[in-house]
């Protein structure tokens, strides 16, 4: 009798043994499954942000060869203008260095359908040097007429001017019509419109880069949050496990990993302390929560700030011209720099640059901080004064009459020049677009009389 009894509690401790055994069995292995989930999330929250990296790396490469193609297209125009007004070969020399030489365009798009053949297929940029290769053959006919009028033998063009012939009429032409018509071809309507063509579709393009990049840093910041969703729920299991064998380790990680999940929901940096597991989590998430927001802030302000001057740039003037239909108690203003082709042909693109800036910093310095600077142009300005009635004139007139006055005085590195202005005020019933319209046609009123004054709108 007693021996059964021992035989029983012998069997009894078998049985707990093995199930003690099969329980530690089934722990470790869960351990393991759940430890490689999540080392699969991790391995997933770093794919992830690589890929935002890449979507944001991509987007700058793209809009400066983008940039580039329309800054190529601009050098060209500069270089066969000064050769048709100013007759000398060196311009002619450069425009074809750059077209058949350095080929800015050709590159750039070549780059661009490297690192991004899905925005390649809208065809902006396509079109944009489509119609740059139009601007060429109206150039081309244009350094013929002054190589013509300037009595150059044949035999010293450029291949590609000695098969460009003139028309019939333009044959009889005298030396001086054939050097004016030379000017006048590359500032005509067919001309200009070409210029605008490709500017639009540089512009199409940029905004087009810019909002699928968004979208992409959008769904990598979605799933990025989920992996960490993802990695604090895996991580709670973990601890639960733990928690079987090692209550005290509880305390020290369970807590935090609370507090942290309620920080990652906010989007909030985590605290780096605790265990040494934490502290690491902590630091990468911290890491990379400030690197998204980093390349967030720096898409937002390239895309509406001009880097040279640090104002607003031309896509926030844009925005303003396409969507805003009255303009009840705005007042709007267009600067001109005088002559700032002068400025840098004279005193260097360094002068010409440092000219912008000091423009910029008194317009911010003049204005409200509610009001709106924007650079429009090469040297053109815009102001957008809000919470204004045409009663505003007389403090508008003083505001620039200050300005032109401190321009007047040359500086360190900067040379004395002059602006002309062009105002107007708004209305409820008038659009953004009427009113720059109206502003244009103030600006264009001084420049074409005194130049180095302001007009208003109304006085015209």
């Amino acid at each position: 009798m007693v021996k059964n009894k021992a035989n029983t509690v012998e069997a009894d401790k078998s049985n707990a043994g093995f199930r003690l055994e099969i329980f530690n069995f089934f722990i470790v292995l869960f351990t393991v499954v759940i430890t490689v989930a999540l080392c699969s999330v991790i391995f997933m929250s770093h794919k992830t942000y690589n890929a935002f990296y890449d979507a944001t790396e991509q987007y700058i490469v793209c809009r400066q060869s983008a940039e580039n193609v329309h800054e190529a297209s601009d050098y060209l125009t500069r270089e066969v203008r000064a050769f048709a007004e100013e007759g000398k070969l060196e311009h002619m020399n450069n425009y074809f260095n750059e077209a058949n030489t350095a080929k800015r365009r050709e590159n750039s798009i070549a780059t661009i359908k490297k690192y991004d053949s899905d925005n390649t297929k809208n065809g902006y940029l396509e079109k944009a040097k489509d119609f740059s290769f139009e601007l060429m053959s109206i150039e081309y006919y244009s350094m013929r007429l002054v190589l013509e009028a300037d009595g150059v033998p044949e035999e010293k063009y450029p291949d590609v001017i000695k098969h460009t012939a003139l028309k019939d009429a333009d044959k009889q032409l005298s030396n001086e019509e054939k050097r004016s018509l030379a000017k006048e071809i590359l500032y005509d309507s067919e001309y200009v419109r070409y210029k605008d063509e490709i500017y639009k579709n540089i512009t199409l393009y940029t905004e087009d880069i810019l909002s699928g990049t968004r979208e992409r840093e959008h769904d990598n910041s979605v799933k990025f949050t989920h992996y960490q969703s993802a990695q604090i729920v895996l991580i709670i299991v973990l601890l639960g496990i733990l928690m079987v064998n090692v209550a005290f380790t509880s305390i020290f990680l369970i807590r935090p990993l609370r507090k942290n999940s309620k920080l990652i929901v906010e989007q909030n940096s985590l605290p780096v302390k605790g265990p040494e597991e934490m502290r690491t989590f902590a630091k990468l998430y911290n890491n990379a929560l400030e690197k998204i927001k980093s390349h967030q802030e720096e898409l937002s302000y390239e895309a509406s700030h001009d880097s040279l001057t640090g104002i607003r740039n031309r896509s926030v003037f844009d925005e303003m011209y396409r969507t805003v239909n009255s303009t009840e108690d705005v007042s709007l203003a267009l600067i001109d720099i005088d002559d700032f082709k002068g400025i840098n042909d004279k005193y260097g693109h360094e002068a010409g640059d440092a000219a912008l800036k000091k423009v910029a910093s008194l317009l911010r310095s003049s204005f409200r901080p509610g009001d709106i600077m924007c650079r429009i142009g090469g040297d053109e300005f815009a102001v957008i004064t809000n919470g204004v009635t045409p009663d505003y004139r007389d403090q508008l007139e003083e505001k620039f009459s200050a300005i032109a006055a401190k321009l007047k005085k040359a500086g360190d590195s900067v040379p004395a020049f002059s602006i002309s202005v062009g105002a107007s005020f708004g209305d409820p019933l008038l659009s953004f677009k009427e009113l720059y319209k109206n502003t244009d046609r103030a600006l264009y009123s001084v420049k074409e009389t005194t130049k180095d004054g302001l007009k208003f709108f109304r006085d015209l």
